[in-house]
């Protein structure tokens, strides 16, 4: 039984898991709006496929999608994963749309999916049975984003994959100066915002222990949100420590910014050596 229950999620073709999940409508024609998130998906998968070579797949892997959604990108990397042979996977899903859960449920449940568990949760309260492999978030929207990588630092996630959306709270912060002429475009102040945000979260994850890596994961053709932070928990030595936050620090007052990540490794009692 328990064959038939991975061959039946697996032996679908991609057009058909597209339909099956909502991705696409069921004559098989793209909804507009959701017309570019194949490649995006598929491109995600590539950055975690080569992840997997650093991970044991003699244990269960534990997989955490904080902001899950719809759960586009869980079923796919569930279903790419598979395909490519790894079977001792486990998703766990959050979100705190109740309504999306009990509809991802359903999905799980009419394709007998056995390794994946929805939960509607804030992230914050959510308590993790088990440290995550992987934890990571597509388009987590403005400080959601701050709120998944805390989730992961706190709970010693082995690797963390952030692709951040809007970023509403950091544009409203931001103090343009000197660099006024720029920031008066809307589009360039978005993307200076944008830059900005994700190089204090980078230099925060630093602190902590996080080796990060900053790369296009997509095509700016499949969405202009395309930035990943890459991170490795690989510890620290108080020599990193003091050059990552003395850069920190250098970075948030030329610009008066601070992301919500600060507040949170402040305010939930991480150590209190790691944000001076």
């Amino acid at each position: 039984m328990k064959n038939q229950t991975l061959k039946k999620f697996t032996d679908l073709t991609i057009d058909e898991l597209n339909i099956e999940i909502g991705l696409t409508a069921p004559n098989g024609t793209d909804y507009q709006q959701r017309s570019h998130r194949h490649q995006q998906l598929l491109d995600y998968y590539t950055t975690v496929k080569a992840l997997m070579k650093k991970l044991s797949t003699k244990r269960t892997l534990y997989f955490y999608d904080c902001g899950c959604g719809r759960g586009y990108l869980s079923f796919y990397l569930n279903y790419l994963l598979k395909r490519d042979g790894y079977q001792n996977i486990h998703f766990i899903c959050i979100d705190w749309n109740a309504k999306l859960i009990t509809r991802n449920q359903e999905v799980i449940e009419k394709l007998n999916i056995n390794n994946m568990t929805f939960v509607s949760a804030n992230i914050f309260d959510y308590k993790f049975e088990n440290t995550p492999d992987i934890l990571y978030s597509l388009h987590a929207c403005d400080t959601a984003t701050d709120m998944m990588i805390y989730k992961g630092i706190s709970e010693n996630a082995r690797h963390i994959l952030s692709v951040s959306c809007c970023q509403h709270e950091m544009r409203r912060q931001l103090k343009s100066g000197l660099m006024g002429t720029i920031t008066r475009h809307k589009p360039y102040k978005e993307r200076l915002t944008d830059m900005i945000a994700d190089s204090l979260r980078t230099l925060l994850l630093e602190i902590v222990g996080y080796k990060v890596t900053v790369f296009e994961f997509t095509s700016t053709t499949y969405t202009d949100k395309n930035v990943m932070l890459k991170c490795e928990k690989v510890g620290t030595t108080p020599i990193k420590i003091e050059i990552a936050q003395n850069e920190y620090h250098e970075l948030s007052q030329l610009f008066e910014m601070n992301p919500k990540l600060e507040e949170y490794l402040k305010c939930h009692a991480h150590p209190s050596r790691l944000i001076r």
